[in-house]
């Protein structure tokens, strides 16, 4: 009896640890798999690889990928996101007019995947080489708490600045400030100081 009960706690512990490898696996090539995917969606759409400049997270299965739209000549975004089994690239539809005479440009871009999920993106191109920060606040029903906003470098000396948020805007009044690296304030955009 005892040698039966062996034999069944360790298939049984056998069982266990396939089942736990195997679901190793299958999240493993899930996760490498969104990457790869990302490409195939990208060239889908005919957006390769040298047209893309920033990717960014929003959260664990969902990127947000700026590139070159050669169609309106300007910077647009497509928003990736991770289901179950597949991936899912919708693109916004919109490009950023980039105007080299200003020192920071601005666009407002959003999508709704669903009733509950929302993403809404302040993002532009930063002109001035000394804008070292940029804080962003924007009022809808009361002000906005100020964010500071996610720079990347882009070719020359441009930087892209990009701020996600997951609330629809239906009204939207925009304040920037620019800070150089001691900290000054170099730039204001908007009606309020942040």
């Amino acid at each position: 009896m005892t040698h039966m009960r062996k034999r069944g706690i360790r298939i049984g512990l056998g069982l266990f640890v396939a089942a736990l490898v195997s679901a190793m696996l299958l999240l493993l090539l899930n996760t490498y798999g969104f990457s790869r995917d990302l490409d195939a969606m990208l060239t889908k759409y005919n957006i390769q690889s040298e047209q893309v400049k920033v990717v960014a997270d929003i959260d664990s299965r969902t990127q947000l990928v700026f590139y070159d739209n050669y169609a309106t000549e300007g910077l647009s975004l497509a928003f990736a996101q991770q289901k179950r089994w597949s991936s899912e690239l919708k693109l916004t539809g919109g490009s950023l007019y980039d105007d080299p005479s200003e020192r920071v440009n601005t666009r407002i871009s959003a999508l709704k995947w669903s009733d509950t999920d929302y993403n809404t993106i302040l993002y532009g191109k930063i002109h001035d080489p000394d804008i070292t920060q940029l804080r962003v606040s924007y009022d809808t029903a009361s002000a906005s708490t100020p964010i500071e906003a996610n720079i990347a470098p882009l070719a020359n000396e441009d930087r892209l600045w990009y701020v996600i948020l997951t609330e629809p805007l239906t009204e939207v009044k925009l304040n920037m400030v620019g800070l150089n690296e001691a900290g000054d304030t170099i730039y204001t955009y908007g009606d309020a100081e942040i």
